[in-house]
């Protein structure tokens, strides 16, 4: 391995004998696996990283998914906190170096959820050691949360229509109270007319 401190997306590509291409797209696609400094065009990867490019090249090799190698990468190596999407790189430069700090602190609290909730979904799917997993009893606790998702979502949008109705309602009371108020008025005015007609 190289000793310098980071490498391009050219010298990696050299040392592990892949087309350049490859690497490029390969350090997209696996962007919160790998250490780097920089962005854009300045993107540059700690040595580390050449030993993760080598891991992602031997798992396609073998035949893994890239969604295979996502994982064996999030059980190998530590998400990286500054894999920041690319939209943040489309802001001004004034405003992304303002915000940059905030943008990676929250970037890494983002993806520890993300590593808690994958780790916390797979010890809810793998069995302890020891601990027999029935199937279909997941399976049917899973069926039966979706169910009550479900139901929630019907009564939710039960709830959308009765709320419309009602609104529709309220606006129809609203238009007939200006039209009462209306000939409330007009009925006023009449029967004062008449007072003063009859009185002189």
């Amino acid at each position: 391995m190289s000793g310098k401190k980071v490498l391009s997306v050219a010298e990696i590509a050299r040392e592990l004998d892949l087309p350049e291409s490859t690497v490029h797209y390969w350090k997209n696609r696996f962007a919160q696996h790998l250490p780097s400094v920089g962005r854009g065009r300045q993107k540059r990867f700690r040595p580390e990283a050449v030993e993760i490019f080598a891991a992602i090249s031997r798992m396609l090799k073998e035949g893994y998914t890239a969604r295979d190698v996502m994982d064996a990468l999030g059980r190998e190596y530590p998400l990286q906190a500054d894999a920041v999407p690319a939209a943040q790189a489309q802001t001004s430069p004034v405003a992304a170096a303002g915000m940059e700090p905030a943008m990676n602190m929250a970037a890494a609290i983002g993806l520890e959820i993300a590593r808690a909730v994958g780790e916390g979904i797979r010890s809810a799917i793998a069995p302890a050691d020891g601990e027999n997993v029935d199937v279909a009893d997941m399976r049917q606790g899973l069926e039966q949360a979706a169910g009550r998702i479900a139901d929630q979502v019907r009564e939710v949008e039960t709830l959308k229509v009765e709320n419309a109705e009602l609104r529709e309602k309220m606006q129809i009371m609203e238009a007939e109270m200006v039209r009462l108020r209306k000939d409330r008025r007009d009925m006023e005015k009449y029967l004062l007319d008449k007072i003063k007609s009859v009185t002189s």
